[in-house]
C-alpha cells in the first residue's frame, strides 16, 4: 500500500512521464515466447566484451546488437542508422531515468511486429525509442555500438547461460539444474529487478549489509551507494581516487576505493573495487559484469536463483585504471575521451574530454575492444596513447598507487 501511494503522488508530481514509464513497463506484461517446435535451449549469436551482447531480429532484419542488462526494469532501442531504418512509429512520450546527476534522458513509446532470439520469437513488442540526441548518456552519437537494451520484460521470459570464455550465451525455457560446483545464490523481484543480500566489509571492523541488483549492463565490479554508509553511521577509510560514471542521467563524479570484502551467500569476493555512489534512499547498490566476468554464470528467471561457476583458470582480482582515462569505443573503431580522473597519470598531460584516441602502444585503436583496453590501462609501465587532434601522441606512465589498487602498499 505504501509503495502505491508513492507511485501515485510520484505521478502527481511529475505528470505523464511517470506515468507513461509505469504503463510501457506492464505493456509487454501479456508476451509470451513462441519456441520452434521441439527446441527448448537455443544458442544466441552472442558478443561478451565488457559487457554481454546478443544479435536479434526485428520485423524480419537481423543483426540488431543488444545489451543483456538486468539493472534495466525496460527493454528499449536507440535511434542508431540500423534502428532508424525500421520507421518505427513515435508513440506517447517517456523520460528514462537512472545514474548520474544531470536531466534524465527523453526517450518515447514504439511498438515493432515481431522480436526473434534465436529459435524464439515474440510478436507485438513494445520498447522505449531513444533519440540519441535526448541523452547524457552518450558524448556524441558514434558512441552508440549497440542498438538497444534487452531489459526485465524480455529477460525474465527465459534461463540464461552466459559464458564470457567461450564467448556462448545460452537461453532456455526450462528451470535450471545445479551442480555441485556452483555457487547458488537466491533472488527476488521488485519493480522489475533482480535483487539478493549482501554483507559488505568496509574496513577497520566497520559491516554493513546491503541489498544489491544485479546489473550486466554494469561494465564495474560493485556500485555502494554511500547513502546507506553514512546512514549507518559508517565511513570508508581506505584511500580512494575520483571517477566518474554515465547513465541515462548524465554523469557522476564519485569517489573509487578498494573495500575488504563483499560476501553474497556462499561466494566471498576479497579486494572489491568499488565505486561509492552518492545517492538517494532509493538508490540501489549494484553487482556489475567485471564480477560476472570471473565465472560462466546462469540466471535462472524461473526460480529466481544466480548461479556461479567459478572459471578453474582464474582468480578473482579486480583491474584499476592506472592511466586515469574513461574511455568509449566509437563505431569507427576509434575511442573517445569520457573523463579525465584528476590526478591520475594522464591528468595534465594535455588530454581533454572528447580527444579521439586512435592508437595504444603502437596498436591501432580499430583492433582493441574496451576489454583491450581495461586491460592495458590497468599494466604498470610507460604507455604511448596518440589521439586525433593534431596528431599528438602522449608518453604517459602507470603506476599503483598505495591502498587503492596495490593494497600492499601502504
Amino acid at each position: 500500500m505504501k509503495l502505491i501511494i508513492l507511485l501515485l503522488g510520484t505521478m502527481v508530481l511529475s505528470g505523464c512521464s511517470v506515468a507513461n514509464y509505469i504503463r510501457l513497463k506492464y505493456e509487454n506484461d501479456d508476451l509470451e515466447p513462441s519456441w520452434q517446435a521441439g527446441k527448448s535451449y537455443s544458442q544466441l549469436p552472442a558478443d561478451i566484451s565488457a559487457k554481454p551482447y546478443v544479435y536479434m531480429t526485428i520485423n524480419g532484419v537481423s543483426g540488431f546488437k543488444m545489451m543483456i542488462d538486468t539493472g534495466a526494469s525496460i527493454s528499449l532501442l536507440q535511434d542508431t542508422s540500423k534502428v532508424k531504418a525500421l520507421g518505427l512509429k513515435e508513440g506517447y512520450p517517456l523520460e528514462l531515468g537512472g545514474w548520474g546527476d544531470g536531466e534524465n534522458s527523453r526517450a518515447y513509446q514504439t511498438q515493432v511486429s515481431q522480436i526473434k532470439l534465436g529459435d524464439v520469437s515474440f510478436d507485438e513488442v513494445s520498447f522505449a525509442y531513444m533519440p540519441l540526441s535526448q541523452t547524457d548518456y552518450f558524448l556524441r552519437p558514434d558512441e552508440a555500438v549497440f542498438d538497444g537494451v534487452l531489459g526485465h520484460d524480455i529477460l525474465k521470459h527465459f534461463t540464461w547461460y552466459i559464458d564470457a570464455q567461450k564467448g556462448n550465451i545460452t537461453i532456455s525455457k526450462l528451470p535450471y539444474q545445479p551442480t555441485p560446483d556452483d555457487v547458488t545464490i537466491p533472488m527476488r523481484v521488485f519493480l522489475s529487478k533482480l535483487y539478493f543480500d549482501s554483507d559488505v566489509d568496509l574496513g577497520n571492523n566497520q559491516m554493513i549489509s546491503q541489498e544489491i541488483v544485479l546489473d550486466t549492463g554494469s561494465r564495474h565490479y560493485f556500485k555502494l551507494n554511500n547513502y546507506y554508509v553514512r546512514d549507518a553511521g559508517l565511513e570508508f577509510k581506505g584511500r580512494t581516487v575520483t571517477g566518474s560514471d554515465f547513465g541515462l542521467s548524465g554523469q557522476t563524479v564519485h569517489q573509487r576505493g578498494t573495500v575488504p570484502q563483499v560476501k553474497i551467500g556462499d561466494l566471498t569476493l576479497t579486494n572489491v573495487k568499488t565505486n561509492f555512489i552518492e545517492g538517494d534512499d532509493d538508490g540501489k547498490s549494484v553487482l556489475g559484469s567485471s564480477v560476472l566476468a570471473h565465472f560462466s554464470y546462469v540466471i535462472d528467471y524461473s526460480n529466481l536463483t544466480l548461479h556461479l561457476k567459478p572459471y578453474q583458470s582464474v582468480k578473482f582480482t579486480a583491474r584499476y585504471n592506472l592511466l586515469g582515462l574513461e574511455l568509449r569505443k566509437l563505431t569507427n573503431g576509434a575511442f573517445v575521451v569520457r573523463y579525465v580522473m584528476p590526478d591520475m597519470a594522464a591528468f595534465g598531460s594535455g588530454i581533454k574530454v572528447g580527444d579521439e584516441v586512435v592508437s595504444f602502444n603502437g596498436i591501432n585503436a580499430k583492433q582493441l575492444s574496451q576489454t583491450d583496453w581495461i586491460a592495458l590501462s590497468s599494466t604498470v609501465g610507460e604507455h604511448t596513447l596518440c589521439i586525433t587532434r593534431n596528431d599528438t601522441c602522449y608518453q604517459l606512465n602507470a603506476q599503483h598507487i598505495a591502498g587503492y589498487s596495490n593494497l600492499q602498499q601502504l
